[in-house]
């Protein structure tokens, strides 16, 4: 019989953490099974890069350089899948987008 001592031990911060993590594996999973045609992709890609470009324009001067960063990197991983879409241009896994 097992002592309550050995069992593994999680804070709460721990079990809400997993507890979240599923939820958004969850939200994942939903989302790879929804049918999504190239061109709604594209326009869909395209609203997501122009609101990026509007919060870089409107709250980048006043936030940290890094939290731009992050924004800046975001928009460029959008504006990217959006060319892969349309053909033009060529993300690989092998080499560095950039």
């Amino acid at each position: 019989m097992s002592n309550w001592r050995d069992l593994p031990r999680a804070s709460v911060t721990d079990l809400a953490h997993q507890a979240e993590e599923r939820e958004i594996a969850s939200y994942l999973e939903r989302a790879r099974h929804t049918a999504v045609d190239r061109n709604l992709a594209i326009e869909h890609l395209n609203k997501m890069a122009r609101s990026k470009v509007w919060w870089l324009r409107q709250h980048g001067p006043k936030r940290p350089k890094n939290d731009v960063a992050v924004q800046e990197t975001h928009l460029a991983v959008l504006v990217q899948v959006m060319d892969f879409l349309k053909g033009k241009g060529g993300l690989d896994a092998a080499d560095p987008v950039g």
